[in-house]
Formats: C-alpha cells, structure tokens, sequence
C-alpha cells in the first residue's frame, strides 16, 4: 500500500519495486492525497488496472494508509512510502521468515539502508544498534525500543496482518508525525515481532530533496509538540503501560516535550503558551527549583552543542 502527495516521478520507482518483487503482490494500491500534479493520471497511464488508483481530498499520510486498509483484500497489508524502494526479495525473504518463525507472528519488518547522502553510511539497524547478526529473529520488546527512540523499523519495512491494523483501528489520523510510531507501539502490545536482516528497503535521504516531515523535527513548529503531547498521553491511558517501566519512561518523554514547547513558545513571545506548558510540567511532578535548574541546564548544553563556551 502506497501513500503518495505530488510525487508522481519517485512514485512510479515505488511502484516499479513492488512489481519486480520475486514473490508477486497480489494487489497494489496507490492512494493520492489530493495532488495537483497530476500522480493519479501518470499512475492509470502506466500501469493501467494492474494498480489500484484511490483519491482523496488531501488528509495526511495516516488517513491515507487507513483508506488504503479499508480496501485492501489480502491477509498481509505491506506499506511503502512513494519515496522508498524494495529490494526484489523483500516480500520473499519476509514470507520465509513468517513460516520459519511460526503463526504467533503478525508484524515482520527488514533492515533498511539509506540513499542519496554519502553521510548516511549505516544501515537502520546499525544506527539504532540492532546488529544481532541472524538472518531471521525475533524482537523480544518493540516497545523498549521505540521509548528508547532506537526502533529498528522502519513504515516501508512492514509486513502487518491485516486482522491486527483492523483490531486496533489504523492509524491515527490525529498525529501528522509518529504515526507509524503509535501504530508498532499499539501493536507491540497484540502480537509478536520477528525480522530479516537483510537490507531490503531503499529510503532516499538526498539532501536536495524536498524532505517535508523529517524537516518539521528540526524547527520550532508548534503543531510538532502539540502531536507528541497527544501522542504520550494516549499511551498513558493506555491500561498496558499503567503502573509499568514503560509509563515511566513515556512521563520522561512527555516532561522533555512540555520543557521543548515551553522554550519555543518563549522564544516566539508566546508567554500564555509558555506559563500552560510550565503547569504541566508542575502537574508532571517538577518543582520551581527543578523547572529552573533543567531550563539552565537545557540552554548550557545547547551552547555546548554548538561549539560556544558556556
């Protein structure tokens, strides 16, 4: 399943990807959200009925995938971005791995390398320090992972049984970042995870390109903080992270987005914002001696990181 916004040119190397595969998809779908450069038109003319074309009113890459779920008619649902690539083997070496690994197994993801940016040499499991070395394996706790933001996977690299991503309702259409994030952590909780590791997903990470989301992190956008609040106070109501490690670790990502969001709002003179995000800290536990000392402590290791003397 293939979401995709005016990219028509690296959609149809997506979509090439998918038809060379050596174990054949039985159904591709391609939903458009909303682009105006005419995707939807190039995707009939090329490749006739062979895909599956669906448009949309623009409404975000979750909203997408879910139309794209809703549709599908397989068992297995596998997700590629319209920038990303599959090697020729990927649903294959997935498909051996599922049947040597046993029927406990909803989720399979595979290594993944990048491209397009000399920089970014090591593949996802390098980065994140998944080296385990097998060919196929399982991954014991994807939710220890991903609240230590070392997750090994990748939306491309997903192989999900279909039965799951309906039990626990897609994604989510509230989040326009992490939503593939929300969507591994929901299911950590309902299935078992197992991967390959072979590289067999191409991501591009040129630098001219236009990235759109992966630029969003670096900036002081609101609506950044604004998701992941949302994002950590679903998981904390959430009755399988309650009175756990998890939870303490996802109260520990909530305390550094509130710190964030309040040194944002500050910065753009945002101070009603800023007094809110400073009474959830509180709420959170953090004492006026302790807002102080970590807001000090936040903007020296800035500087440091920087190259400046403190």
């Amino acid at each position: 399943m293939i979401p995709t916004y005016n990219r028509r040119t690296p959609v149809a190397c997506a979509i090439d990807s998918v038809i060379a595969q050596t174990v054949p998809v039985k159904e591709i779908i391609v939903v458009d959200d909303g682009s105006d450069d005419g995707t939807a038109e190039v995707i009939r003319g090329r490749y006739g009925s062979s895909v599956t074309v669906l448009r949309q009113e623009n409404a975000g890459a979750s909203a997408a995938r879910n139309r794209g779920i809703r549709t599908a008619q397989g068992d297995w649902i596998a997700f590629l971005d319209s920038d990303d690539i599959w090697v020729s083997s990927k649903i294959e070496r997935q498909t051996e791995a599922l049947a040597a690994l046993g029927d406990e197994f909803g989720v399979c993801f595979t290594n993944n390398s990048f491209g397009g940016d000399p920089n970014m040499r090591l593949s996802i499991f390098e980065q994140t320090g998944f080296g385990s070395g097998l060919v196929f394996g399982s991954l014991e706790d994807p939710a220890k992972c991903i609240l230590a933001q070392k997750e090994p996977f990748f939306t491309s690299s997903l192989l999900i049984r279909r039965s799951l991503l309906e039990r626990i309702g897609g994604f989510d259409e509230a989040l326009f970042i992490r939503e593939d994030t929300d969507l591994v952590f929901r299911l950590s909780f309902e299935t078992k995870f197992c991967f390959v590791g072979e590289s067999l997903v191409g991501v591009d990470r040129t630098p001219s390109r236009v990235l759109g989301l992966c630029k969003v992190y670096s900036t002081r956008d609101h609506r950044v903080y604004d998701c992941l609040e949302h994002l950590y106070n679903k998981w904390l109501a959430m009755p399988e992270t309650a009175r756990t490690e998890n939870e303490r670790s996802i109260r520990d990502l909530l305390r550094i987005v509130h710190y964030s969001s309040a040194e944002a709002k500050m910065h753009d003179l945002k101070w009603r914002g800023a007094i809110r995000e400073l009474g959830r800290l509180r709420a959170l536990g953090e004492s006026y001696p302790s807002l102080i000392f970590n807001f000090l402590s936040r903007k020296v290791g800035k500087i440091r990181r920087r190259g400046w003397t403190a």
